[in-house]
C-alpha cells in the first residue's frame, strides 16, 4: 500500500544554509522513480521561493504553500485550494501596525497565479534583509500606502509578515489574539535565516499545514497509519498533532521535539531523506 510523506522545507528538509543537498535530492528523487510512495511538502514559503530551493525533486502529491494558505497540485500546475484573508481584518492589522511605527509584507495572489510581496516604502531592517537575500526578485512591489493599495488591487491577501526585533512583535500578536482569535492565526518565531530578528505570520486561522493536510486526507482518502509527516518549527505544530506517523528533525525547536512520535537525524545530516529512505527500504 502507498504511503504519503509530507515534510516542511526550511530547518526541516533544507539544511541550515537553506538548500537542498544532493545527497536529499538524490535519495527523493529515487524514491519518487522507484516506488508506488508519494512525496509532497508544507512549507511557509510561496511558490517561486519553494521552486527555487526544490524544482529538482519530482514531487508526486500536492503541495501546501503560505503555511497553508495554497494547496497546490505540482505536477498539473493548478490550484487546488486558497484561504486567504479577509479585507476587514487585513486593515485592522495594518492600522495597528502603523500606530505603532511598523509594516509588513503583504503576499497576495491573484486570478493569474501571479505572486505579489507589498511592502510600504522605507521599509524596517528586517524586511530589507529579506528582500536582499532575493535580489531582482520582481515580485516585491513598493507602495507608498499598503492599505491603500490594497483598498484598490483585485488580490487574494495570504499572509502578512512583519519581521521586527521580538519585543516590538509581542503588543501586535497579543492585540490581534484578542480582537481577532477565532478569524485569524499568528506565528510568532525568531527568523532562521536573519539574525535578532523575530517573524510574525499573520493569516487567516482556516490557512493552516494541519488545516491543508485533513483537506488533502478528506480529498483522497488518506489513513492516518499511511501518512508521515515531518517538521521542525512552531509552525509545523498544529502539523504534526494531526494522527498520523510524526518526525521532528534532531534541530527542531523543543516543543515540536516534545510532540512527535520520532525523531531523526538533523537537517545537515539528510534527515529526512534518509528517514524516508528507510521507510520504504524496510517498513513499507
Amino acid at each position: 500500500m502507498e504511503h504519503i510523506f509530507i515534510t516542511d522545507l526550511d530547518g526541516t528538509l533544507l539544511n541550515s544554509k537553506g538548500f537542498l543537498s544532493d545527497e536529499s535530492e538524490q535519495l527523493l528523487r529515487e524514491i519518487v522513480e522507484t516506488s508506488p510512495h508519494q512525496l509532497g511538502f508544507a512549507t511557509a514559503r510561496g511558490l517561486t521561493s519553494a521552486v527555487n530551493v526544490i524544482q529538482q525533486v519530482p514531487w508526486n502529491f500536492p503541495v501546501i504553500l503560505n503555511n497553508g494558505a495554497v494547496i497546490y497540485d505540482w505536477q498539473a500546475q493548478r490550484i487546488l485550494k486558497i484561504q486567504g484573508m479577509e479585507t476587514v481584518a487585513v486593515q485592522a492589522v495594518l492600522k495597528r501596525g502603523e500606530a505603532q511605527g511598523i509594516s509588513p509584507f503583504i503576499f497576495t495572489l491573484n486570478e493569474s497565479f501571479e505572486e505579489g510581496i507589498f511592502y510600504q516604502r522605507n521599509p524596517s531592517k528586517g524586511l530589507t534583509y529579506f528582500m536582499d537575500k532575493r535580489p531582482n526578485d520582481p515580485r516585491f512591489i513598493e507602495v507608498d500606502h499598503l492599505a491603500e493599495q490594497q483598498k484598490t488591487r483585485d488580490t487574494q491577501n495570504l499572509v502578512l509578515m512583519f519581521i521586527e526585533e521580538y519585543e516590538t512583535l509581542v503588543p501586535l500578536k497579543l492585540y490581534i489574539q484578542e480582537y481577532f482569535g477565532a478569524e485569524l492565526q499568528c506565528l510568532l518565531m525568531q527568523d532562521q535565516y536573519i539574525p535578532n530578528q523575530f517573524v510574525l505570520e499573520i493569516s487567516s486561522a482556516k490557512a493552516t499545514k494541519e488545516h491543508a493536510i485533513v483537506f488533502l486526507q478528506e480529498q483522497y482518502g488518506i489513513q492516518g497509519e499511511r501518512l508521515h509527516l515531518f517538521g521542525d518549527n512552531l509552525n509545523d505544530q498544529g502539523m504534526l498533532s494531526i494522527q498520523a506517523n510524526t518526525y521532528a528533525v534532531g534541530n527542531a525547536h523543543p516543543v515540536i521535539l516534545d510532540i512527535v512520535s520520532h525523531k531523526i537525524p538533523t537537517n545537515d545530516q539528510d534527515g529526512v531523506a534518509r528517514t524516508i529512505k528507510l521507510l520504504v527500504n524496510q517498513v513499507l
